[in-house]
């Protein structure tokens, strides 16, 4: 939509923040397969954003709250302590919040 209307992609970065329950999302497919008895649907999606540059970032007290180890997450997805400081520090490096 951006690029459509004239946004340069190279200008343009994205970040997800994971929390909650979404936090089993972003495990790989042998975690997701022990803990729900079938294959991690969200795998493609989450690999095709990450190519393209998105960062992906789950909460650090969800994974706990889930059992969810560092060793489980997909490739490339990042824990920060919390999604609150994920998103400060996302602030920081001068990303906007759309919760929606």
């Amino acid at each position: 939509m951006h690029v459509t209307n004239g946004a340069k992609l190279e200008n343009i970065q994205l970040a997800l923040v994971v929390h909650g329950s979404a936090t089993l999302d972003v495990i790989n497919n042998a975690a997701y397969q022990k803990k729900k008895g079938e294959d991690n649907g969200n795998l493609d999606l989450l690999r095709a954003l990450m190519d393209k540059g998105v960062r992906v970032i789950v909460c650090g007290q969800s994974s706990a709250a889930n059992d969810v180890s560092s060793e489980m997450l997909i490739e490339g997805v990042e824990m920060d302590l919390s999604a609150m400081t994920a998103h400060a520090r996302l602030s920081e490096q001068g990303f906007s919040t759309n919760p929606f």
